[in-house]
Parts: C-alpha cells; structure tokens; sequence
C-alpha cells in the first residue's frame, strides 16, 4: 500500500513521494533520531513473503552499505515496518542524467566531467566485487555542485526474482524479469549489455557496455539502441550498431574510439577493465597514439576545452613546496604552451611559513603571487617570533621581509604587482613591493580577503560578520558594494573581474559553521545586480582562458578538500557548463 506524508516506518517519518520504479517506490522521509531527511525506498510487498529473498537481500544491502566513494550514494541501513521492508539512502538533491539529456546533447567537455566521476565510482564498486548490472541515466544523480552520484549500485543482484512481471517494462525505469541468473533477463531493455539481453550473467564488463551506452547517450541526446517494443531495443542491442554519425562534429577521435571499444558485442573483445576507459579519458594517447588531441577528420592537433583544465590547473596552482611541506598555489594566467609549473621554496630555518592565525578566518592565505607571475609575497614567522610579510623573486633564492608589516595576513598584488595590500592590526593596508613604509588605507576589524581592482578601488571584506566595502587604493573612507541577505552571514573573499565591472566573492550562509554550504556570487558595480554563480563552495577564483579576450575562462573554487573548475564567461558573468573536480586533498 502506497505511504502517504506523516507515516512511519520505524523512526522515519514519510515527507512525501519522490517516484516510483520497477524496484519501489521513493519517498523523502526524516529521521527523528538522526535529525537529517533520507531517501526511502520501499521495496515491492512480494518480499515479505520469501524469507529467502529477504535473507539474500540483506546480505547484498550489507555489501552495498559498505562502500564509500563520494560519486556513489550512500546505503544507510534497512528499516522494516508491518509488511513494509525499505532501504536507507542518502538524500541526494539534484536532477538525474537522464533529466540532463532531456535537454539535449551534452558539450563534450561537461559530458568527460561527469563521465570521469561515473568511471570512479565503477572503478571502486568492482574493486570491492560489486557490479551494478542497471546503470543509465535515471541511476545518475548531479548535484547543485555538479558532483556525479551513481544510485542503486548492485541492487539489480539484491533485487533478484519475479520482482516485476507486471510491470511495462518500456514504462518502468527497471526492467526487471527473473534475475542474474543464467537465462534470466535483467536491466533496462536499452541500455543492457548484449550479454544481459540474451540471458547470460553480468559481469563487470557488461557494466562497462552500459557505461558506453550512457557516454553515448550524454554526447548526442540520442539513446545508442532504439526499438518500438522491448523485443525490438534487446535486438538492437545484440545485433545493431550505434549510429556513430549521431556523434557531433568535432567529437575527439579518442572518445569516438573509446565508445567504440565500449560498445563491442563480444564482450571478450571489449574494454576488459573500467580502469581503462579512466585512462583514456584522462591521457587521450593511452587508447590511441595517432589520435590524441585530433577531431574525427582533422589532421593538425586541437585542445579540447576539457583538455584546458590542466592548464587551469597549471594557472591557478603553480605549487610551491616550503620548506615543512606546505603547498600553496598561485593564479597567474598561463601561456598556452606553458608546462605545470613546480617551484621549491626554501626558506631558511629561523624563518618559517606563519600559520593562518584564528583572526584571519577560514582560508586566510599566507601568500599571493604577483599578476605577472615574478613576485611572491608570504607571510614568515622571523628568528624575533614576530610575523612579517616577505617577498621573494621568483628567479632569486632569497626571501627579504618587509617593514611595518608585523601581524600581516591575506596579502593581495596591485594590478601592475607594485603595491601588496593586505591586512594588520585591525586595519586594511599597503605596502610597496620593493619595500618601504606601510601605508594605512582604512579600518579593517577583522578582514576576510581584499582585491586590487585596474580602475584603482580594492575592494575587501573588512569585517568578518559583514559586508564587502570599496576602498580608493589611495585611502579613504570604505562605501559598501554588497548587503547581506536576511539568509546570510558575511561576504568574503573577493575577486574583482578583468575590467573592474564586477566582484566574485564567498555569501556564507546562517547556518552552518563550515562554507561547503556557501554561495559564488558575483555583483555588477555598476548596475547592482547580483547572481549565484555556483551553489554549495567558497574562495572562487576567475582564470581567462589563455587565449580568453572574448571574456572566457573557468571559476576555481573549493568544495570541501577538493578544488573545481566550472566554464565561466567573464563578459556575461555566467557559467557555461558543469563543474569538475581537478584536485583532491587541498
């Protein structure tokens, strides 16, 4: 019997319906212990009268609660009530892929982004023997942050057994008759490996023909195999080949190959590991030499805008290793043919790299890299114990402090990377790159990050419970730029954008004492208007791309311990195309 809102099963509490499938129905659903809302899925009743599909259901449910991968959703636990039998899953807000492509073809940029994360996910579940025999779109969840979350992973095998026979399976999101058993067929009619459509058993490489199926699907808007009634989409599957030239044009020869070894019947000659397809998506020449970098019928070599990423990578984290290990990252703009720039250092022992000091917030930096990337400026604890600003030359060993800047923290460059503002003593100030006397610009109680804008304003943060104010970088009194909304707590971290038209910077919200829940916003200074950009991190950075006058580039920001890249026109002051994780454990 469906649930409706106010009903229980157990400590959970019915909110409301979020959908239903050939394996239940899913409820959104609070936990009165835990405090946190949850996904129920409530099985078919069938279970409750074969104690044996419930005893293999509970070994198959332990096996999927015990993986942890941040691209798969959660298991939680089992709850049973009466005749009612549901599992636990994390809540996982976000429209599905197959929401996505409704929309249409995917770029193949943000189609790699998400298609890498679903790779990582695969590639941990059969290391830890767990195959998903049902991947597709609707089995995909994007989050507000563009992280990919693989659902239902193994519950095709946990969900053996004259689950559905009555169920349309053209209708039904699963198309579930019999089980994993030899002769039994299971999955969803398009997107079954030809194995799977013939009755034989999965196994890991009928998850990678699925996968194929999905990237297929992602590229064009176009499901890879088709029919007017099961019978005819299983036949596809085993008999027909894609319609390659559905691929849009410019499609990178790798991918075009990479489908290709996917999407081989024979699955002896197909992709033997997950892993692989990681690589090729990754190092294009890994699959094919001749092909890295080349769109079909090219004969010169071109970019793709994913294959950028590195190099925004290389923009905005030229890593410096200091002396007890900290790694820190620069954001100067690269030429295109520039390497990943690694630099050491050494700083002597009587002077350490400072610690971000409790007054300088979360995210406090200790350094900044000068706009043309010659010059750094740190902040070192000297032989006296006293924190000072330091500059070093990038093509010089060492490290010269600077006067009047005892107490610094969040150093920022002038556009022209003359000038270090940055913040001390309860104030916001400036100091000549070369040395000479701290210039005090205006009050800062506390100060949450500062931006040197071409037009000759900074604009900061300069109290940590308020707003972000414009300073003449000459001194004067600071005008606020921003106003809190009633759902928020302070502004930080501010960016002014090429042009000095605009501010990227951190809206942290009321609750929550970390900024994974914050908001990237940027603000039009002269209109006023002001936009999310990005839902869910903080300390968002804007890098043009390296041939960018027309105003394109990508954010990087921080989610949690992992730094993002999402496409971003500076000029229309919008995102372009889905986040991707380009560095872990920052």
């Amino acid at each position: 019997m469906p649930l409706s809102a106010g009903d229980k099963l157990g400590h959970y509490e019915v909110l409301s319906l979020l959908g239903k499938g050939g394996m239940g129905e899913v409820y959104r659903a609070r936990d009165t212990q835990l405090k946190r809302d949850v996904a129920l899925k409530v099985l078919p009743p069938a279970f409750s009268s074969d104690p044996d599909r419930l005893a293999r259901f509970q070994r198959e449910a332990e096996l999927l609660a015990s993986l942890d991968h941040p691209n798969i959703g959660h298991i939680y636990g089992i709850v049973q009530a009466d005749h009612n039998w549901a599992l636990v899953l994390a809540l996982i807000e976000g429209p599905t892929l197959e929401d996505r492509i409704k929309r249409g073809a995917i770029p193949a940029d943000e189609a790699i982004a998400y298609a890498k994360q679903i790779v990582d996910a695969m590639e941990y579940a059969h290391e830890h023997g767990v195959i998903h025999r049902d991947l597709k779109p609707a089995n995909i969840k994007i989050t507000p942050d563009g992280a990919v979350k693989v659902l239902d992973f193994g519950l095709a095998k946990a969900l053996d057994q004259r689950v559905a026979k009555s169920l349309d399976p053209e209708n039904s999101p699963t198309l579930t008759m019999g089980a994993t058993q030899a002769g039994m067929i299971m999955g969803t009619a398009a997107y079954m490996s030809p194995e799977q459509a013939v009755g034989k058993a999965a196994d890991r490489r009928a998850d990678i023909f699925s996968f194929g199926v999905v990237l297929f699907e992602m590229l064009t808007g176009k499901r890879a195999f088709r029919g007017e009634s099961v019978g005819d989409t299983l036949a596809a599957v085993v008999k027909d080949a894609p319609d390659w030239s559905a691929l849009p044009a410019g499609t990178l020869t790798h991918l075009r190959k990479l489908l290709e070894r996917m999407l081989v019947k024979d699955r002896k000659q197909r992709l033997q590991a997950i892993g692989e397809a990681r690589i090729a998506l990754e190092n294009p020449a890994a699959l094919d030499p001749g092909s890295s970098g080349l769109k079909v019928g090219e004969t010169a070599p071109s970019r793709s805008r994913l294959g950028r990423l590195g190099w925004i990578a290389a923009g905005v984290l030229a890593v410096v290793a200091v002396g007890l290990g900290i790694v820190a990252y620069s954001a100067t703009r690269p030429a295109p043919s520039r390497p990943l720039m690694r630099l050491n250092v050494e700083i002597a022992p009587d002077t350490p790299l400072a610690r971000v000091d409790a007054g300088a917030g979360v995210g406090g930096n200790m350094l900044a890299l000068s706009p043309d990337g010659t010059r750094l400026a740190l902040k070192l604890r000297g032989a006296d114990g006293k924190v000072r600003l330091h500059t070093r030359l990038l093509n010089q060993s060492q490290v010269t402090p600077l006067a009047g800047t005892e107490n610094a923290h969040g150093p920022f460059f002038s556009p022209a990377g003359d000038w270090i503002g940055f913040f001390a003593e309860g104030k916001l100030k400036k100091i000549a790159a070369e040395g000479g006397a701290a210039v005090t610009l205006c009050d800062a109680p506390a100060g949450f990050g500062g931006s040197w804008g071409d037009d000759g304003n900074i604009i900061a943060a300069l109290n940590g419970a308020g707003v972000l104010s414009r300073v003449p970088s000459g001194g004067g009194m600071p005008v606020p730029v921003t106003k809190l909304n009633p759902d928020e707590r302070t502004h930080r971290w501010p960016q002014v954008l090429p042009g000095s038209q605009a501010v990227l910077f951190t809206a942290a919200a009321q609750t929550g004492a970390g900024y994974d829940d914050a908001n990237i916003e940027v603000i039009s200074l002269k209109t006023g208007e002001r936009k999310t950009i990005q839902r869910g991190g903080f300390s968002a950075r804007y890098l043009a791309d390296a041939t960018g006058s027309n105003g394109t580039g990508h954010l990087i920001y921080l989610h949690q311990t992992t730094l993002f890249a999402v496409p971003f026109h500076g000029g229309r002051l919008a995102s372009t195309g889905a986040p991707a994780p380009i560095l872990e454990d920052v």
